[in-house]
C-alpha cells in the first residue's frame, strides 16, 4: 500500500507544480479561444470550409475584423499610387458605415490600420487568394468587389477632377483584381471600365 504522502511534501509538489499548471490553463484557454475565433470567423463568412477558415484566421482575422474580408482589395487600390487620397479613405470608411460597422470595432480598426500604412504585397496577395477561394467555397461571384474598387479608385478623381478619373495604375490593380477572383469580376471590370 503506498504512503501517503505528508503535508509538507503535499505542500511542496502544489508549490513546484503551480506553475505549470498555470501554464495548461493559460494553453487551454489560447486554445478554446482560437477555436471560438474560427467558429466565428466561419459564421461571419458564411462557409464551412474549415481550410479555408484557419488560413483567413492565421491571417489575423477573428469574427468581427472578418466582416470587412471582403473590402481589402479596396484597401489595396487606394495605395495603388502610393497614398491613401482623403476621397478614397471615405469611400471606404463609407462601405464600412453602410455595413452598420461601428468605429472602434475590431473591423474598423483593422481597415484604419490598413489605410494608415500600406500593408505587405505578401499580405494583399495572400488575402486575395483567400477572398477568390472564399467566393468560390461560397458560390458567390465578386462583382461587389469589383464595383468598390472601381468606386474607390474614382473617388482620387484626375488631377483637379480634370482627365483620367482613375489612373492608369489603379486600373491595372482593379483588373489584376478582377482576374484572381474570377470570369464574373473580370466581365464586370470589362462592363465598368472595358
Amino acid at each position: 500500500m503506498p504512503k501517503k504522502p505528508s503535508y509538507n511534501e503535499a505542500v511542496y509538489f502544489t508549490a513546484q507544480t503551480a506553475e505549470r499548471r498555470e501554464q495548461v490553463r493559460k494553453r487551454l484557454d489560447k486554445i478554446a479561444k482560437k477555436l471560438e475565433d474560427k467558429k466565428a470567423i466561419a459564421d461571419t463568412l458564411a462557409t464551412d470550409d474549415e481550410m479555408l477558415v484557419e488560413r483567413i484566421h492565421a491571417l489575423g482575422f477573428d469574427g468581427d475584423s472578418a466582416r470587412v474580408f471582403d473590402l481589402l482589395p479596396l484597401i489595396h487600390v487606394s495605395w495603388a499610387d502610393g497614398r491613401v487620397q482623403r476621397k478614397e479613405r471615405a469611400t471606404i470608411l463609407a462601405a464600412l458605415e453602410a455595413r452598420g460597422i461601428q468605429p472602434g470595432s475590431e473591423a474598423s480598426v483593422l481597415i484604419e490600420t490598413l489605410l494608415e500604412a500600406p500593408p505587405s504585397e505578401a499580405f494583399m496577395k495572400v488575402s486575395l487568394e483567400l477572398l477568390r477561394d472564399l467566393a468560390k467555397a461560397k458560390g458567390d461571384n465578386s462583382v461587389n468587389v469589383v464595383e468598390l474598387c472601381v468606386k474607390v479608385a474614382d473617388a482620387s478623381g484626375g488631377l483637379l477632377g480634370v482627365g483620367n478619373r482613375i489612373a492608369t495604375e489603379e486600373r491595372e490593380l482593379i483588373q489584376s483584381i478582377a482576374d484572381t477572383l474570377g470570369p464574373e469580376a473580370q466581365d464586370q471590370f470589362k462592363k465598368l471600365l472595358g
